[in-house]
């Protein structure tokens, strides 16, 4: 009985997160875009002068040095107000994308689908990583995003056909890799996101100058197809405009090197190179709220 009394109870806490998700989305696409923008930044103050997270965010920033100590407050806050930022965004129904500006898209997507065996999307909770996938899902054509299900199912399936719809699809990290593996040989690019905490996947390999246990999956890819990588950002601009960045990322010769040290050489780059966008717009990671050092301080 209590099983049951749980199960109901749960399927009606998704179902209320669901309605108030949709609510939310009508109000926003209501409202014109600057103006829901700014109820986002409203949202992101508060969020901010809630503390949700906050210590998680000011250990992780005193952990990595990313700025002085009295600067940090500072940062965090402007991280809150582009979280806000972005989730609108990413919420709002709209016909036409953000007023957007694409760099080096030419010199890198279509270079690396001629190879012929397929592209890695290198991404982190960086900017509006879920736009890219609006904007250029339909341009690409095979575009799968690695993504782990939400609890929720409904707001899940809600997700599932928002990202269809921009024909993208979904590989769920159960089975993942074999579904990766397969993408890659059809040549289809795979986005996936490696700036969390790899538990059991994963290895330590320095990420924004300190140690973090890091995911292996996409540098055993590259080890093992030989498949082409690139990173994609967009960054909100004062504007609200966006501005996109494709990024080649060469993989590091392993000639003489065994496989895990291959892996481990390829994983050094990945991270990096992500570190390197993060120390240059810090306040547009929202990694800072994740325990990624997890093992290597105390939160």
């Amino acid at each position: 009985m209590k099983k049951r009394s749980n199960s109901i109870l749960k399927k009606i806490t998704y179902t209320i997160e669901y309605l108030l998700l949709v609510a939310v989305q009508v109000v926003l696409s209501v409202l014109h875009r600057r103006a829901a923008l700014c109820l986002g930044i409203g949202l992101g103050e508060l969020l901010y002068l809630s503390g949700i997270y906050r210590s998680v965010a000011l250990k992780n920033m005193e952990h990595t040095g990313i700025c002085c100590k009295e600067s940090q407050k500072a940062l965090l806050r402007k991280v809150y107000r582009n979280c806000g930022i972005y989730a609108v965004d990413f919420l709002r129904k709209s016909k036409t994308p953000p007023p957007h500006r694409i760099y080096q898209y030419e010199e890198t997507v279509p270079v690396g689908f001629e190879k012929g065996k397929g592209t890695i999307a290198l991404l982190a909770h960086f900017g509006n990583w879920e736009l890219l996938a609006d904007i250029f899902g339909s341009s690409i054509g095979k575009l799968h995003v690695v993504a782990k299900p939400m609890h929720n199912t409904t707001v899940e399936s809600w997700l599932y056909k928002k990202r269809s719809a921009a024909q993208v699809k979904t590989i769920y990290t159960r089975n993942a890799l074999r579904n990766m593996v397969k993408s890659l040989k059809n040549n289809c690019m795979v986005a996936i996101l490696i700036d969390q905490y790899g538990g059991k996947m994963g290895t330590p390999v320095p990420f924004l100058g300190k140690e973090a246990n890091t995911v292996r999956t996409v540098a055993g890819l590259v080890e093992k197809t030989s498949c082409s990588v690139l990173t994609a950002t967009a960054l909100i601009q004062k504007d609200f405009s966006y501005n996109i960045h494709f990024i080649n990322v060469p993989t590091p010769d392993t000639s003489g090197l065994s496989k895990q040290e291959a892996i481990t050489l390829i994983q050094h780059k990945h991270n990096d190179v992500l570190s390197e966008l993060i120390e240059t717009h810090p306040e547009h990671w929202f990694g800072w709220f994740h325990r990624r050092f997890r093992g290597y301080m105390n939160y």
